[in-house]
């Protein structure tokens, strides 16, 4: 169950990011069952909605685009817990990671170890597999 982070989510709905057109052949393909068991970290979301808030995004704007992502067909959502919280916080300590960052690569981790972005800060974390989207 490979997690995304929430690079994949910004490119997907904005079409003038350069990543626009891989993060929709990606949703594509987890929509159409071509890739499977594809979830979204919690803290994915809660990033999302920070960003779009900083932005001067309305509360409805960004409850519409949650609703939206919710929506979307074979896209599942991997908790955020205690666990995620604990393994989140070793990260942080051990490779340095962002807040955010952290939270993402522990969901992966305690999941599957498997979690595709273009976030170059995930390579050195032993025991995650990163899958970069534009080779999928």
């Amino acid at each position: 169950m490979p997690v995304i982070e929430v690079d994949m989510l910004i490119a997907f709905v904005n079409a003038l990011d350069k990543y626009h057109k891989v993060a929709s052949k990606l949703m594509k393909r987890i929509i159409s069952g071509e890739l499977k068991g594809v979830k979204v970290a919690a803290s994915a979301y809660l990033e999302y909605e920070l960003i779009l808030k900083a932005r001067g995004y309305s509360e409805e704007e960004i409850r519409s685009d949650l609703n939206h992502f919710r929506k979307i067909p074979n896209l599942g959502e991997a908790p955020l817990t205690v666990d995620v919280l604990i393994e989140a916080s070793e990260l942080r300590e051990k490779y340095n990671l962002t807040f955010f960052d952290s939270l993402h690569g522990a969901t992966a981790l305690l999941l599957d170890g498997v979690l595709i972005s273009l976030d170059k800060a995930f390579n050195e974390v032993k025991g995650l597999k990163v899958i970069s989207p534009t080779s999928l």
